[in-house]
C-alpha cells in the first residue's frame, strides 16, 4: 500500500488529488446539511422546512457521487499500479460510506411522523443534537486528514485521534439516548418507532465510518514506512 503514498508525490496525480479533496469536502457537507436539518425539526419543530434541508443533503450526496465517478474514471485510465488504483478506490469508497450514511438519516428522519418528536423528552432531543454535533465535529477533520495524506503527512496521526476520541463520545450519548428513549410511553405506530431507531442508528454509523476513513489512511501511511 506503500505505493499510493508514492503516487500522490508525482505531478500527474495532481488533478486526482484535487477530486479527492473535493469529494472529502463534499462528504463534508452533507454532515453539516443534516444537523441543520435535524436542529430545525427537533428545535424549531418546523418539518417542512426541515424537509428541504434535508432534501439538500441528497443533493449533495449526488455531487460526491459525480465527483467519485469521476475520480474513479479517471484511475482506471492509462498505466497505473494495480495496488495504487486498489488503495485509492477504497479509501474513496470509505468517505463516500460517510456520505451514504448521511443521506440515510436524511431520507429516513423525513418519514418519521412529526407526533413521535413531541411526544418525545427534552432529554432525548437534546441527546440527539448533541450526537449531530459531536458529528459534525468530527466530520470537520475529514478534508484536513484527506488534505494532509496528500500533502505533507504531519498531521494525519493527531487528526485521527481527535477523530477517534469523538466517535467514542458519540457512541457513549448514543447510549444515555437509548435509555432515555426508553423512559418515554409513545403512543405512535409501532413501525414510527423502529424507523427512529433504524435512523439513530445511521447517526451513529456516520461517525463510524468517519473513523474507518481515519484507520485507513493510517493504515496507508504505515505501509508507507514499512
Amino acid at each position: 500500500m506503500g505505493s499510493l503514498i508514492e503516487y500522490f508525490k508525482k505531478e500527474t496525480a495532481k488533478n486526482v488529488l484535487e477530486k479527492a479533496i473535493d469529494h472529502a469536502k463534499e462528504v463534508q457537507k452533507t454532515v453539516r446539511e443534516l444537523n441543520e436539518g435535524i436542529k430545525i425539526l427537533l428545535q424549531e419543530k418546523d418539518s417542512e422546512k426541515a424537509h428541504d434541508v434535508f432534501h439538500k443533503v441528497d443533493l449533495i450526496e449526488g455531487n460526491a457521487d459525480s465527483i467519485r465517478r469521476d475520480i474513479l474514471s479517471s484511475i482506471s485510465k492509462g498505466e497505473l499500479n494495480p495496488s495504487v488504483r486498489t488503495d485509492l478506490s477504497h479509501l474513496i469508497k470509505r468517505l463516500d460510506d460517510v456520505a451514504n450514511c448521511s443521506t440515510g438519516v436524511a431520507r429516513r428522519i423525513n418519514t418519521i411522523p412529526m407526533i413521535f418528536w413531541e411526544q418525545s423528552s427534552r432529554e432525548s432531543l437534546n441527546l440527539i443534537i448533541q450526537m449531530m454535533e459531536k458529528t459534525v465535529e468530527c466530520s470537520s477533520y475529514l478534508d484536513k486528514i484527506v488534505v494532509d495524506l496528500l500533502g505533507e503527512r504531519k498531521n494525519v496521526k493527531e487528526y485521527a485521534n481527535q477523530i477517534n476520541v469523538l466517535e467514542h463520545d458519540i457512541d457513549l450519548l448514543n447510549i444515555k439516548l437509548r435509555t432515555s428513549l426508553q423512559k418515554t410511553n409513545y403512543n405512535v405506530n409501532s413501525f414510527s418507532i423502529f424507523t427512529a431507531g433504524n435512523t439513530i442508528d445511521i447517526i451513529e454509523a456516520i461517525s463510524d465510518s468517519i473513523e474507518a476513513v481515519a484507520d485507513y489512511i493510517m493504515l496507508l501511511l504505515t505501509s508507507a514506512s514499512v
